[in-house]
């Protein structure tokens, strides 16, 4: 009998598939933490919060959103910050990894089914799976500590020593998962002429924003630099990742000043570092903001949507459709033009199932986006252009806000809570889920010619 409730309850779990389990997980943390949030002790004063917006400020930590319903430096006390500031933590690094360091630090093993799940989780499959988690956890608590010291150091002078910590600690762990969740009531705008602030917050967010693995790449590139290895390289993903990325942030930072340049609302600001810093937090996904967004002009919004929808690289604490994903469509477009057989970068050939890849998650992320914002203009009030920059913020895991977020209608919350776990999660995860346990067809059908143009 008592083998036989074992043999039970065996094949209920494995009725999960990997990406149904990873998805659950989620959804466990973001219960948990919207009950926590509810709690008199995270309330500051006598507020109090609704089942739907503590679901929704939830969804927006754990996915390292950063859209809010209410203010965060004065609606929470000191541990509802704190919850957050965990959520947020636990969320973009992958609870999975934490997870698989609690078995290392108490000596365990991962079963079969845990390294999937984790490989899963973090997009890649050719590294030792220890070895990555102890260098994750070792690169998150170097860059959030150096980050959190610098900023502590600089806000001392006008918070005092322990506010300055909190503020440090809090703005490094935020800006490295790329959450744009502040302290501050006007996120960063106070310190949109101040480039300590900036480019520490950019620095920092840009770390996580890369991924893991590039990281994990640079610091073994620059360990073989020291010992003189000739054979000291970048994989062609880091280059990749890198080249892209940057190059969007350039892109961006000179289209911002170009289309602002004329706005005469903007004059208090200094423009370039502005554009700069707005530029870098909508191609990270890292979603702080200098300055009031709702007042910048409808070229800039959109150029910001293109950034956003790009997001960060994979295996990193950022969302979008990923930087690689952009590259190797790119890629494969002007190989179609040019008439070339394979799409080559950097003198190697991408995989067909990863252009596969790339196509599904562009596509799937342009359906989700089509579908909200056609709800949403039936549920909310707003502009169509900052009903799409909500949207796209809130599937890149950005958090940059048009400025409506406060007002949006029940409906509406729904609308983006789902639209920012499909974010944190991928799109493709959500696709695995929602289809199962359906067998892969290994046979293939005569070639039909179709019509295309």
């Amino acid at each position: 009998m008592i083998l036989h409730i074992k043999d039970r309850k065996k094949n209920i779990f494995e009725k999960f598939t990997t990406a149904q389990t990873l998805l659950l997980g989620y959804l466990i943390f973001i219960t948990a933490g919207s009950i926590l949030l509810m709690l008199p002790v995270s309330l500051a004063e006598n507020n109090s919060l609704s089942i739907i917006d503590a679901v929704f400020t939830t969804t927006s930590a754990i996915s390292g959103t950063g859209l809010i319903i209410v203010d965060t430096a004065n609606y929470f006390t000191y541990f509802g910050q704190f919850v957050i500031m965990m959520l947020i933590q636990v969320g973009n690094i992958g609870y999975m990894l934490f997870f698989a360091l609690a078995v290392i630090l108490l000596g365990g093993r991962l079963s079969f089914f845990n390294k999937v799940m984790i490989r899963e989780s973090i997009s890649t499959s050719k590294l030792d799976l220890m070895l990555f988690t102890r260098k994750v956890f070792k690169y998150t608590f170097i860059i959030e500590g150096v980050s959190a010291l610098l900023l502590t150091v600089y806000w001392t002078n006008d918070y005092g020593f322990f506010e300055a910590l909190r503020l440090g600690v809090f703005h490094s762990i935020s800006a490295f998962c790329t959450a744009g969740f502040s302290l501050f009531r006007d996120n960063l705008a106070g310190f949109h002429n101040d480039y300590f602030v900036n480019f520490s917050i950019i620095a920092t967010s840009y770390a996580g924003s890369l991924g893991f693995f590039v990281i994990y790449d640079l610091s073994m590139y620059a360990k073989k630099l020291r010992k003189k290895n000739s054979r000291a390289q970048l994989s062609t993903h880091s280059k990749l990742a890198l080249t892209t990325s940057v190059s969007l942030i350039i892109a961006g930072t000179l289209f911002l000043i170009l289309s602002e340049g004329l706005n005469p609302k903007n004059h208090e600001y200094n423009l370039v570092l502005t554009a700069f810093f707005q530029s870098g937090t909508s191609s990270t996904s890292a979603g702080f903001n200098t300055v009031n967004v709702g007042i910048l002009s409808n070229a800039s919004l959109f150029a910001m949507v293109f950034l956003m929808f790009i997001g960060a690289s994979p295996s990193g604490t950022g969302g979008g459709i990923k930087t690689t994903v952009f590259a190797s469509l790119v890629l494969a477009l002007f190989t179609f033009i040019f008439d070339k057989k394979n799409v080559n970068v950097f003198k190697r050939t991408i995989k067909p199932v990863n252009l596969t890849r790339a196509f599904s998650i562009m596509l799937m992320g342009l359906s989700w986006i089509f579908i909200s914002v056609l709800l949403l203009t039936m549920t909310e009030n707003q502009e169509f252009l900052h009903i799409l920059f909500e949207t796209v913020s809130a599937l890149g895991n950005n958090g940059i806000s048009a400025g409506f977020t406060p007002e949006l209608s029940f409906i509406g919350k729904i609308i983006l809570s789902l639209t920012m776990l499909i974010g944190r999660v991928g799109p493709l995860i959500i696709g695995y889920a929602i289809g199962g346990g359906v067998k892969s067809e290994f046979y293939k059908y005569p070639d039909a010619n179709i019509l295309i143009v």
